[in-house]
């Protein structure tokens, strides 16, 4: 009886650590971008790129910005709304990311001075 209990124990030690070794593989990033998301502080998240929509609307009615300046931004940031989505998904590249990330940045500071 010993040795069928050494095996049995065996045998469920070997298929424990291949089941680990297979969760692991299926968990790597791959050649994506990784990236820790926060959702409350993240200036690349879906929801803070929709709010720059009203910002720059807001910049061109207090006259910060001209309205073709305004146009012109909000052309830029609907290109790169696809990109926060990939962002929060984990799926974006890290070219697409610094892409997201100088365009919200430029955005930024162009609708607060």
């Amino acid at each position: 009886m010993m040795p069928i209990k050494k095996i049995i124990v065996a045998s469920s030690l070997a298929l424990a650590m291949t089941g680990g070794v297979a969760s692991i593989a299926q968990a790597q990033p791959g050649r994506y971008y990784e990236h820790r998301f926060d959702r409350r502080n993240d200036r690349l998240s879906t929801s803070y790129v929709d709010s720059l929509n009203w910002q720059i609307n807001n910049a061109a009615r207090h006259g910060r910005i001209s309205w073709r300046e305004a146009r012109d931004l909000q052309n830029d940031l609907n290109r790169v709304k696809p990109l926060a989505y990939r962002y929060e998904t984990g799926q974006a590249r890290p070219w697409e990311v610094n892409r997201l990330e100088r365009t919200v940045d430029r955005i930024d500071s162009e609708v607060r001075d």
